[in-house]
């Protein structure tokens, strides 16, 4: 069975990817909803784009606006996962802002640290298409219960996820094309946590 030893991602990495990817999912969205609106003929842009892009609601969202922006949520969502898995499964194994950070997901059925930050990790394969599908789909709808599973990083040995776990898969690193951060770069957990939740519910 074959075996590789990966250094460990920073957390400061792990963030880093997930917001370029976020940033990148975003801006796909508020394309596809302002190309809808303009071939709507909608005037009002800026309560357009709060009520779907943003996915704000208030006292004056009506009934029909609220299933609207439901359905758009949903369909984000379903988007979300399709570019993870497409990524994960058929672009070796990273998503765009994993590639950038030099971070890559293989598979993982045993983990074992031999050296500070480093792992032994068994099979440490390409990810099947049948895995990248169900990591994606755990981490995203597990937003829709308001508890983003990428936190879940912050409890598991080797910085797996709750979704890493039942996939069977693990995050490692390569090298950096962009930003070089020392693995020991300190960042607040508590600080991490905030975000990616604010992030997540968007």
């Amino acid at each position: 069975m074959r075996s590789r030893e990966f250094v460990i991602p920073s957390l400061a990495h792990r963030f880093i990817a997930e917001m370029v990817d976020f940033f990148i999912l975003f801006f796909i969205k508020a394309t596809i909803v302002l190309s809808i609106m303009h071939l709507s003929g909608i005037k009002d842009i800026s309560k357009f784009a709060m009520h779907y892009i943003i996915e704000e609601i208030d006292e004056d969202t009506s009934m029909e606006d609220l299933q609207k922006i439901m359905v758009v949520a949903l369909i984000y969502r379903l988007l979300v996962c399709f570019y993870e898995i497409i990524c994960i499964w058929g672009a070796g194994g990273a998503t765009p802002g994993k590639f950038l950070l030099g971070l890559r997901v293989v598979t993982c059925d045993t983990s074992v640290l031999i050296a500070p930050s480093r792992v032994l990790v068994i099979p440490s394969s390409n990810v099947s298409m049948t895995t990248s599908t169900i990591r994606a789909l755990i981490k995203n709808f597990s937003i829709a219960s308001f508890f983003p599973a990428f936190i879940t990083l912050l409890f598991f040995q080797h910085n797996r996820t709750a979704y890493d776990i039942v996939a069977g898969t693990i995050v490692d690193q390569i090298h950096c094309l962009i930003v070089k951060l020392n693995q020991e770069l300190f960042v607040p957990k508590y600080l991490i946590i905030i975000l990616v939740v604010t992030v997540g519910l968007h």
